[in-house]
């Protein structure tokens, strides 16, 4: 993927939540799958992971540096339990916030840097696959969260 088309996907996950607004706060609160996140925890995970990447992961990539892995359960963990305190209203808004501040500091990394390469722990990779599997990250959770507003229509049609 090119800058451009990663940074295209990217913006459309805002349109995206901008959609959300359909689901009721009962809707947000239900796991999409027995034992599974709610739509409210599945969307605090994805902005603590746009959080924690521009503020901690998108200024160290650069060529050469080594990231450290992150403890992803621990980190899951506290973005779900960070859900169960706000509103979906609330967290639509500061999934959004991310994202923009997201695409905001993509515009400025140079082409060149784009495909330069660091490691997070002994993964070598560049920003554009960074954001490239992003992107993926996105597609999968927005699929889980679709599956509830899916079920909700299947619901109101019988």
């Amino acid at each position: 993927m090119s800058k451009s088309e990663i940074i295209k996907d990217l913006t459309k996950y805002i349109d995206w939540i901008d959609s959300l607004q359909t689901l009721s706060e009962q809707q947000a609160n239900a796991p999409y799958q027995e034992g599974k996140w709610s739509p409210k925890e599945i969307l605090m995970h994805m902005a603590e992971w746009d959080r924690f990447t521009v503020e901690e992961r998108l200024p160290e990539m650069q060529e050469g540096n080594v990231l450290k892995n992150v403890p992803f359960e621990p980190f899951n963990k506290e973005a779900a339990r960070l859900a169960n305190e706000k509103t979906f209203e609330e967290i639509r808004n500061y999934a959004k916030e991310q994202r923009e501040r997201i695409l905001k500091q993509l515009q400025l990394v140079d082409e060149t840097d784009w495909i330069k390469e660091f490691k997070i722990g002994n993964h070598s990779m560049s920003i554009k696959q960074y954001f490239a599997d992003f992107v993926w990250h996105d597609s999968h959770h927005k699929e889980q969260i679709e599956s509830v507003r899916k079920d909700e229509e299947i619901y109101l049609e019988s």
